[in-house]
């Protein structure tokens, strides 16, 4: 039998899952979506790269994924002329080492920030719900225990 504040769990679950999706490749700046937006959920295709050869695995996961001149290696994985590669890897090196510190701290801000507004999306739907008080006290402490350990 499922209980009521189990079903209000899940319906605020699903009002908070429902999103709008933007799909982009190696435009790590989105990442600044997620510092100024915290609805902002990031997501990558996990590539493993070994030799500078790409190899895709298609498996999503969460969190955003700095892989250093990715559109480079996605190029010469295509068979693009090497003077095509030549040319974008001497564009590439003008690009300024405080860009891409700002994107590996954007990554790095990323996962504080959608703790916390997970945590508080969490708190407005315990406000809203009809829980007996017992039920909130422990819905808190779990939450508690979920943000402390970072599996939120």
């Amino acid at each position: 039998m499922i209980k009521l504040a189990q079903i209000e769990i899940f319906f605020c679950t699903f009002f908070v899952i429902f999103r709008y999706t933007i799909f982009a490749t190696h435009m790590e700046n989105l990442s600044k979506l997620a510092t100024i937006y915290p609805n902002v959920k990031i997501l990558h295709f996990y590539v493993d790269i070994r030799n500078s050869r790409l190899d895709f695995k298609f498996r999503l996961n969460d969190g955003p994924k700095h892989v250093a001149h990715y559109g480079l290696l996605l190029a010469e994985f295509a068979g693009l002329p090497s003077s095509v590669i030549e040319t974008a890897r001497s564009i590439t090196s003008r690009i300024t080492e405080k860009e891409v510190n700002e994107m590996e701290v954007n990554c790095l801000n990323y996962i504080q920030i959608m703790m916390a507004y997970r945590a508080a999306q969490r708190l407005i739907c315990l406000k809203y719900s009809n829980q007996k008080e017992d039920a909130i006290r422990q819905a808190l402490h779990n939450l508690k225990e979920s943000y402390i350990d970072g599996k939120l």
